[in-house]
């Protein structure tokens, strides 16, 4: 029988360039993978802040009504909070979801190797709702202004 992590989200705040943003933030099985993985890159999470196009691309891209924003499959869950262009790097997962699981395989920060990776494993619905309530957590604009 597969073990089911538990997700949920919780606002955080991100002072610094080019301005405060707040962001949801992933924690699974209680434990913040902004701090675990993200923080250290100075990336946030792709929820919960810029604009209502933005999230609705991110949460749809993140629950699979869309494509990958990597090639190969990989999605970005922590970025650039400057920018959010992938070229300054994100930390991604490989996501893939049947009947009733949603599955990442999720790389740690930059590296490019497999060998620091984590494969988590959620209930599908849970997983659906828990994305679609970062909608507009931390508001909708961008820091940068726009």
């Amino acid at each position: 029988m597969i073990k089911k992590s538990e997700i949920e989200f919780k606002m955080r705040l991100r002072d610094g360039y080019p301005g405060p943003i707040r962001f949801a933030d992933f924690i699974v099985d209680g434990q913040s993978l902004y701090d675990s993985y993200a923080k250290h890159y100075d990336f946030v999470s792709c929820l919960g802040w810029g604009s209502e196009d933005f999230q609705q691309k991110h949460i749809s891209r993140l629950i699979l009504l869309s494509q990958p924003d990597f090639p190969n499959g990989k999605n970005s869950i922590y970025i650039c909070p400057a920018c959010a262009d992938l070229g300054c790097g994100a930390v991604y997962s490989f996501i893939e979801m049947n009947k009733d699981i949603v599955t990442w395989t999720f790389i740690d920060g930059r590296e490019q190797l497999m060998n620091n990776s984590k494969t988590f494993h959620f209930d599908k619905q849970d997983y659906i709702k828990q994305i679609n309530s970062t909608y507009g957590l931390g508001g909708f604009k961008f820091p940068w202004g726009e």
